[in-house]
């Protein structure tokens, strides 16, 4: 190791060491003082291209300001997305501000603020983005999926959704038609908006695996599109079925079961037609 590499990897540890003990000063909140060992590695690059940037001529120091407020950018996001506290956005460029003028960089005080500007818009994108991500996941989980009657599931899907964040719940309910000894399935996809080619790959491997199980699939609500892609996947006819109106897609996933709907009589309870008024009592 050469001479110069030696006194710039020095040049990084001293920075690296007072940036965390400049961070742990301003961190309020234990959430924060808890990412000080991540956040200090994270940071020695903005550290160098910001140092860098100081002690070039004026004419190379707007392009590396540029690339270090881009790099305290993704430092504030990565933060944020650890579950850092607000107060860690004005932590950051605290601890960066004092850490350059220590390691004997000019730094003028309006430096701090374009710093706190630069640090809390990537801190805010990354809540949005985490939050965001915590609100599809959540409602991907809680999609809705219960026993139509004895060894009869239904599964109904709704809201856009990725492939990756529903793919558990389709795997779940493959489960639990294993241990339920189920023989049909209704899935109601008529309220799933958009289905593309990835989340139709998802769809096509839970009518897959539910026909390796014994359980036959009736698809409500697909668009031509989808059916054209199950087609091609020589799942439909043998495996799952299309049907276009829903009262006959349940019809039919019950009849799978040996199951079917009686009418109600005259006599039937108030509260079984109040609950049940088309259909009546399931009945084998």
């Amino acid at each position: 190791m050469s001479e110069a590499t030696q006194r710039a990897l020095a040049v990084v540890r001293s920075g690296q060491a007072r940036f965390r003990a400049h961070y742990l000063r301003a961190a309020r909140f234990r959430e924060d003082t808890a990412l000080a060992d991540e956040l200090v590695a994270e940071a020695a690059p903005v550290l160098e291209v910001l140092a860098d940037a100081f002690a070039f001529a004026s004419g190379s120091g707007p392009r590396a300001l540029h690339e270090g407020y881009a790099l305290l950018n993704l430092l504030a996001r990565k933060a944020a997305l650890l579950g850092a506290t607000p107060s860690v956005a004005l932590a950051l460029p605290s601890a960066i501000a004092a850490t350059l003028r220590e390691l004997g960089c000019f730094v003028d005080s309006s430096f701090d603020d374009e710093l706190a500007i630069v640090a809390l818009e990537g801190y805010c994108a990354a809540r949005d983005e985490r939050a965001g991500d915590t609100l599809r996941r959540h409602a991907a989980e809680h999609q809705v999926a219960l026993k139509l009657g004895p060894r009869c599931v239904g599964l109904f899907l709704a809201g856009q959704h990725d492939e990756s964040d529903l793919s558990p719940t389709l795997e779940r309910v493959a489960r639990d038609l294993l241990r339920g000894d189920a023989l049909s399935c209704l899935l109601d996809i008529s309220r799933l908006h958009p289905v593309d080619e990835e989340l139709a790959r998802a769809l096509g491997r839970f009518c897959a695996h539910a026909a390796t199980l014994g359980v036959c699939t009736f698809v409500f609500g697909a668009q031509a599109g989808l059916r054209e892609q199950f087609r091609q996947w020589s799942l439909t006819d043998t495996v799952t079925s299309f049907v276009d109106d829903y009262p006959l897609a349940q019809t039919q996933a019950l009849a799978a079961a040996g199951l079917a709907m009686r009418p109600h009589s005259r006599w039937a309870p108030r509260w079984a037609r109040l609950f049940f008024p088309a259909r009546g009592a399931l009945v084998r």
